[in-house]
């Protein structure tokens, strides 16, 4: 299994610098995830790993070789496109073979890979049919049945799922997990979408304009995001983030945000302190809302009730606080409450998140 390491590598288009300073290495065998917004230089990074685009600084290091100046072909490397990159007028099994017939390997042996990929991907039945001929969910096989045939150090898939309908791009999503785990092949999976981030990722690298923002398991992403950019990326619907001011009473803390005053326990006292009569973002995650309060340590809050989006197993509040602000709240399917009606929630106080307003870093 292959080892992956970045180090410092910069890339620039013109004046646009669209990769800084960007550090990370990826551990043998492991599925990791580059997730950002559109633009912020994920597919980019994947071309210079293949070597499909320069590097302007840095090193790249595979198994500890440097292969900044190492041709394509030379790498080792398999990527899958998000356009399937197919040959339109060759069958599936012209189209697995295409790679391995210029790495001039015997027909048995061609033959002996492009079946084993088919049957490892279950498209064996699909082997005489052209690309036009097939779904997105099988064309999307075929394009990794491709990867799998050269037998690669490392896979780079860019945005290989966007193509596809929810459904399939869910299926699909549990079909390469399921295949990692055969091939245990070092995997870069680049997204834009939260969900596959979360459901795939053995670690999650948070990208923005260019830069690391924040890498680890999702989990502890979700748990404790570094900043307002990863509270308010993660997960659908994502935290609410309210700008909040502090204030201080007989050692006790309160922060007031929207129109409502929310009192934190002592012990959070001393990392607030510089805080105090300041400002601050307030985070909470839609799941820690409640519509009733079940434990001692909620805190109330008032709210006007605009959409009960019903999604079967669950529901969705969107509701307004007193100052117009937008907050969302994901409750039980049973729960109902008609437009503009004015209900009260409970905020569960131990998951409350609190944020530098000037560095909008976590505060701990």
């Amino acid at each position: 299994m292959t080892t992956i390491e970045l180090k410092n590598i910069e890339k620039s288009f013109g004046n646009n610098k669209v990769i800084d300073k960007f550090n990370i290495k990826i551990n043998p065998g492991e599925f990791i995830v580059l997730v950002g917004p559109s633009g912020c230089g994920k597919s980019t990074l994947l071309r210079m790993i293949s070597g499909l685009e320069s590097v302007d600084q840095g090193e790249i290091y595979l198994d500890k070789k440097k292969i900044n100046n190492l041709i394509p072909s030379k790498r080792g490397i398999a990527m899958v496109f998000q356009s399937y990159a197919l040959y339109p007028h060759m069958n599936v099994y012209e189209n697995m073979s295409f790679g391995l017939k210029t790495e001039k390997l015997n027909k048995n042996e061609i033959d002996k890979k492009v079946k084993s990929a088919a049957k490892t991907l279950q498209i064996e039945d699909l082997l005489h049919r052209k690309p036009r001929q097939l779904s997105g969910g099988q064309r999307q096989r075929v394009a990794i049945g491709r990867a799998i045939t050269r037998n690669p150090k490392l896979f780079l898939f860019d945005e290989p799922l966007s193509n596809l309908d929810a459904k399939l791009r869910a299926l699909m999503r549990t079909e390469l997990i399921k295949l990692h785990r055969r091939l245990k092949t070092t995997t870069i999976h680049v997204t834009h979408d939260q969900v596959e981030a979360m459901t795939m990722g053995e670690r999650i690298c948070i990208m923005e304009q260019g830069k690391i923002i924040q890498v680890g398991t999702p989990i502890e992403i979700y748990k404790n995001p570094v900043n307002t950019f990863v509270a308010g990326f993660l997960a659908s619907p994502p935290m609410n983030l309210f700008d909040a001011s502090l204030t201080a009473a007989d050692s006790e803390i309160n922060i007031q945000f929207s129109g409502n005053v929310v009192t934190l326990p002592k012990k959070r006292f001393a990392s607030l302190m510089k805080y105090i009569d300041g400002k601050i973002v307030f985070g909470i995650r839609p799941e820690d809302i409640y519509p009733e309060e079940i434990t001692e340590n909620m805190a109330p809050f008032d709210v006007t009730v605009l959409a009960v989006e019903s999604l079967g197993p669950e529901t969705i509040l969107v509701s307004h606080l007193m100052d117009g602000q937008e907050i969302y709240a994901r409750l039980d399917r049973s729960f109902k409450a008609g437009y503009n009606t004015k209900i009260r929630l409970y905020v569960d106080i131990s998951k409350i998140k609190l944020f530098d307003s000037k560095t909008t870093l976590a505060i701990h």
